[in-house]
């Protein structure tokens, strides 16, 4: 009897220190996943950032911690903090960095982002306008259009992914 209560005490402080610390154990909360994107283009219109070149990141968020501070961040506070960030989470983010010119359109090789697990991906685009400049890219879905305007990311899903 003192042995079936040992360790009936033992699955239960298990189980309270699963609870306590956030294991998913039991859960059926979503995995980090693979982006299911076949394309990833930007396209600049003749008039981008006031005619001058725009930088613009693709994050892979892998952090949870991470991620629901990075959903609030506009795009100048993201590009400031980029390399804080990166040194304090390096294994919590992956940023795929590219800079696009007026008229340019650019096709992300899939080799870039394929085998990124992520919770959520993020684009920032580092206007010199004020605003958010930022979107979440769906990791399901087929592919994305980023239509980089004169002040503006406007962010085109190309439906669901495999």
């Amino acid at each position: 009897m003192k042995r079936t209560a040992s360790t009936a005490l033992r699955w239960l402080a298990l189980l309270g220190v699963c609870w306590l610390s956030g294991c998913s154990l039991f859960s059926s909360a979503p995995k980090p996943v693979k982006p299911g994107w076949d394309s990833l283009t930007l396209v600049a219109s003749h008039d981008v950032n006031d005619n001058t070149a725009l930088a613009v990141d693709v994050v892979f968020i892998k952090d949870k911690a991470v991620a629901d501070g990075l959903l609030k961040m506009p795009a100048t506070t993201w590009f400031a903090a980029r390399a804080g960030l990166q040194n304090t989470f390096p294994e919590g983010l992956t940023v795929v960095s590219l800079e696009i010119i007026p008229d340019q359109t650019i096709r992300v090789p899939r080799q870039r982002y394929q085998d990124e697990k992520a919770w959520l991906a993020l684009a920032f685009a580092n206007y010199a306008t004020p605003g958010e400049h930022r979107q979440q890219l769906v990791l399901d879905h087929g592919g994305y259009l980023l239509q980089l305007g004169a002040q503006e990311l406007l962010v085109t899903g190309a439906g669901p992914g495999r």
